[in-house]
């Protein structure tokens, strides 16, 4: 261990001061809008970001390559267009896959801090989005914070708002200790399976419930029917798709369980507002 070394918004544990100062040559961009700190990172290969916190909280959203964030407690794997929340202070380090990656890191300052705590939102936690929605909000983001003019402001003002209010839903849902572990199981059968047909005796079946206690039960915990998560799986898993490979339309919809590409559209476009040819228009880093 090279100790602690404080350098811009970070701390970091295990680089030397030169090292750390070094990692600055892979910012892009970085500018402030709304109290927003926006900085947007290439990063090499197989590359590592040292054990690290930041000062601020946090989000950021992965634009291109994947990578796989470490802390003492978690190992999350992260592909394009993630979107993940970093409470200030959290010690994580970050190590880039065979492609390397691009991501855009937007840091916030005490007035947001400040508004959160005022709004009731708390975050004990990393969080890592669990609706594509977010990605779409952040790619919007990103193409407000290029621009200078009032109204760019205020729309990457509400842009990150949204994206702050649909972590706090994630973190409403999120399982704690009273939660039954058949209901776990279910949540996991629609993880494994969303691309299949299930209905809600079959699932019900899977983990030994009625199905009417499942239906009940699950809308309390996750705030949706097992159809509608199941759902925004398929949603999820056709964004991926969408950013990271060139498959048609029709082969994505098949995929993701959609009866046709027709289907699979109109669903897109009612959950997130956006064409699939728009959102993979959206998609594409100049």
């Amino acid at each position: 261990m090279a100790g602690q070394f404080h350098h811009l918004r970070a701390r970091y544990y295990d680089a030397d001061p030169a090292s750390a100062r070094a990692l600055r040559g892979y910012h892009l961009t970085e500018r402030e809008t709304a109290g927003l700190l926006a900085t947007e990172t290439y990063h090499p290969p197989r590359f590592t970001i040292p054990s690290h916190s930041h000062d601020l909280p946090s989000f950021y959203l992965v634009l291109e390559g994947a990578l796989t964030e470490f802390s003492r407690s978690s190992e999350r794997a992260l592909g394009a267009y993630s979107v993940v929340f970093t409470p200030a202070g959290h010690i994580h380090r970050n190590t880039f896959h065979d492609r390397g990656g691009r991501c855009l890191l937007v840091e916030l300052t005490p007035a947001w801090t400040d508004r959160l705590t005022t709004a009731g939102m708390s975050f004990q936690g990393p969080l890592v989005a669990g609706a594509s929605e977010l990605a779409l909000l952040g790619i919007k983001l990103r193409r407000e914070l290029h621009d200078a003019d009032p109204v760019a402001i205020l729309a990457a003002e509400g842009l990150a708002l949204e994206i702050l209010a649909g972590f706090a839903r994630d973190a409403q849902q999120l399982p704690s200790g009273d939660c039954p572990d058949w209901l776990l199981r279910a949540r996991d059968l629609l993880h494994d399976r969303f691309a299949e047909s299930l209905g809600l005796a079959e699932i019900a079946a899977a983990v030994g419930v009625h199905p009417v206690h499942l239906a009940r039960v699950f809308r309390k915990r996750f705030r949706c029917t097992p159809g509608e998560y199941q759902r925004r799986l398929r949603v999820e898993h056709a964004s991926r798709e969408l950013a990271t490979t060139r498959r048609s339309l029709a082969a994505i919809a098949h995929s993701a369980g959609f009866a046709d590409q027709a289907h699979f559209s109109r669903v897109f476009r009612d959950r997130t507002g956006w064409t699939p040819a728009r959102f993979r228009a959206a998609c594409s880093i100049g």
